[in-house]
């Protein structure tokens, strides 16, 4: 059977094709697209021709969501299926009182890293938000941080100051800036940076795997420290273990 699978993200919708019945590895041709807020509207640049079930991460909230699903249902003949955080699923606990206020993509790249090594790890998505999660070896998500992206936390500043800059921009180096543009994009190099190897130092032991995805995960990867690995699909893998699960 052949699945849809759809990451809907602050500002960028995602998809790819997958085997239900395929390796765990199993996805297949995809793309992505900024959808502006109209996630609905991005469904035209989906290139696949057929699915016989469709499955979404969806950040953007319900209404948006529910227009999605309905062109979606209109485009292929399927309606659409949306997954959700489980206070636990495969072994894997959340650690929220109320799992649903737990976002799913935190919670779809959590599984994700769970699915593969049944172990301990710790996962870093960098876009618009910056979060980190991680979980123990028995399964337990241990909770996590979410603080502004390397853009956001620009945009930020240059909106509450009166700075003349001409940012934000995405040029980063290893050490201070020598104009205010360059001081501002360093500043949230570092702050972003700091936070991820202050708590990699706290819950990122021996033997725990350090995952990092998202649309910043390359700029942020070589100021991080050693030991982390760049999973740009980790949420379609979580979407497509929780979707197998569901079959």
């Amino acid at each position: 059977m052949s699945l849809l699978l759809l990451d809907v993200g602050n500002s960028r919708l995602k998809w790819t094709a997958a085997d239900a019945a395929g390796p765990d590895t199993g996805l297949g041709e995809g793309g992505a697209i900024e959808h502006g807020g109209n996630p609905a509207a991005a469904v035209a640049a989906i290139n696949i021709a057929k699915a016989d079930a469709i499955w979404i991460a969806n950040v953007t909230g319900a209404a948006l969501g529910d227009k999605l699903a309905a062109v979606l249902k209109t485009q292929f003949g399927v309606a659409p299926r949306f997954a959700a955080v489980q206070a636990g699923h495969a072994g894997l606990c959340a650690a929220y009182a109320e799992p649903r206020l737990l976002g799913i993509d935190r919670w779809l790249a959590l599984l994700a890293a769970w699915t593969e090594t049944r172990g301990p790890a710790c996962v870093v998505s960098a876009g618009t938000a910056l979060t980190f999660d991680a979980v123990d070896a028995g399964g337990q998500h241990l909770g996590g941080v979410i603080a502004p992206g390397l853009l956001t936390m620009q945009q930020a500043v240059l909106g509450a100051t009166r700075f003349p800059a001409t940012g934000p921009t995405q040029i980063y180096t290893e050490g201070l800036g020598t104009d205010t543009d360059a001081c501002v994009r360093q500043g949230a190099l570092h702050a972003a940076a700091g936070m991820v190897e202050r708590l990699a130092g706290r819950y990122a032991g021996e033997g725990v795997q350090r995952l990092i995805t998202g649309g910043d995960a390359a700029r942020l990867l070589p100021h991080v420290g050693e030991g982390w690995t760049i999973r740009p699909n980790l949420v379609m893998e979580g979407l497509l273990a929780y979707a197998r699960g569901a079959q």
